[in-house]
């Protein structure tokens, strides 16, 4: 494809993630038992073979530096073009400490002027999917637009955008919804297609005029004046935004036609590989129905829980509908129920954590419980 793309490590628009981005950017955050939310369009990126990638960055890179390194598990460690970190952006606005978007793009208009690729993929690393770029790339062209985005059909959260298109996909009308909508609307991701010249324009007029937002003050205020396409992503598809979508998309995929959907798409899932040992399954533990990594220690009883790396589960002890992250150690007869525990987490003997669906319960990373 001849398009490079800017990705955002984080997002100006995430509600809520609490204690799950303290320390660390929302693109490494830990997903699925072994990736992290950034694989997802990463993969997707290789897939479409776009080798020209810039992550803009704004602070607590490190684990996002850690995980992605050069690329060389995504076949992007190579002499010209790969991944780039374009770390901090930061400027004399106000904005930019809480993430504006057109400043951050500003900030990085030296990597957007020499690139080479006539078109620019503009996109947040929060968005589990498994898209086709290159047909959205063909209907972008199809359509003769100036943008065009990606939107797809889900029940509402927070903070997001409806579109309203004609018969053509073209955009007429927008609706930006600030509290959740439990019936299905065709809401807009935010990844867009456009062309690098316009795009350098549209930065230079949100300098100019004080814009903030690519969503709200272009695509939401500007298809009277751009020609804007919406593309429909089919398939799974969901944008982590908050506690309760992080949990609830991580339950997901415990159901099989959802992991079929989004690991054997259009695109393999690549991640950071790491050499564990297998998993050691005790004579007396019981396991239904959960995604269980590498190098785990189970004698316990684990139901309907995603567990990612080297987490030990004793004898005795009782995890269900828990998000369970590296390194956690849960002890004899404790008792955990729609729990997050984050990496390094240590729940002692007997101890009884419990949380609902809609607000399970965090542990910060490396806690004593």
């Amino acid at each position: 494809m001849n398009a490079f793309c800017i990705l955002f490590a984080d997002s100006n628009e995430t509600l809520d993630l609490s204690e799950l981005s303290n320390g660390r950017t929302l693109a490494s955050v830990p997903f699925g038992s072994r990736y992290r939310l950034v694989d997802f369009v990463l993969s997707s990126l290789v897939g479409a073979k776009i080798r020209n990638i810039g992550i803009v960055t704004r602070n607590n890179y490190g684990s996002l530096m850690d995980h992605v390194g050069w690329g060389k598990d995504w076949d992007l460690n190579r002499k010209n073009g790969g991944i780039k970190f374009l770390t901090p952006f930061l400027t004399t606005s106000e904005y930019a400490a809480i993430g504006n978007r057109i400043e951050a793009l500003n900030s990085v208009m030296d990597y957007i002027k020499t690139s080479l690729p006539e078109y620019c993929i503009l996109c947040d690393s929060n968005i589990v999917m498994n898209i086709d770029l290159e047909k959205f790339m063909e209907y972008h062209e199809e359509k003769g637009g100036d943008i065009t985005f990606a939107y797809t059909s889900m029940a509402t959260t927070a903070k997001e955008l409806e579109v309203m298109l004609d018969e053509n996909g073209k955009l007429v009308d927008t609706m930006y919804h600030q509290y959740p909508h439990e019936d299905e609307k065709n809401i807009q991701l935010n990844m867009i297609i456009l062309k690098r010249d316009l795009l350098v324009s549209l930065i230079e007029k949100g300098v100019t005029y004080g814009w903030y937002s690519i969503k709200k003050d272009v695509i939401a205020h500007g298809f009277n004046e751009y020609s804007i396409y919406g593309y429909k992503v089919d398939g799974y598809c969901t944008v982590i935004n908050s506690v309760e979508t992080f949990y609830k998309s991580n339950m997901d995929l415990l159901d099989k036609d959802v992991r079929l959907e989004l690991f054997m798409g259009k695109n393999p899932i690549l991640t950071r590989i790491k050499d564990s040992v297998p998993t050691i399954y005790g004579e007396e533990c019981y396991v239904k129905n959960s995604l269980i990594a590498d190098g785990c220690t189970i004698e316990g009883t684990v139901e309907n829980c995603v567990v990612f790396r080297d987490v030990k589960i004793a004898k005795g002890a009782v995890v269900k509908n828990s998000i369970i992250m590296q390194g956690t150690i849960l002890e004899e007869n404790s008792s955990l129920n729609c729990v997050i525990t984050d990496k390094d987490v240590s729940v002692g003997q007997g101890r009884v954590l419990a949380g609902t669906e809609t607000m399970p319960f965090i542990i910060n990373k490396g806690k004593n419980v």
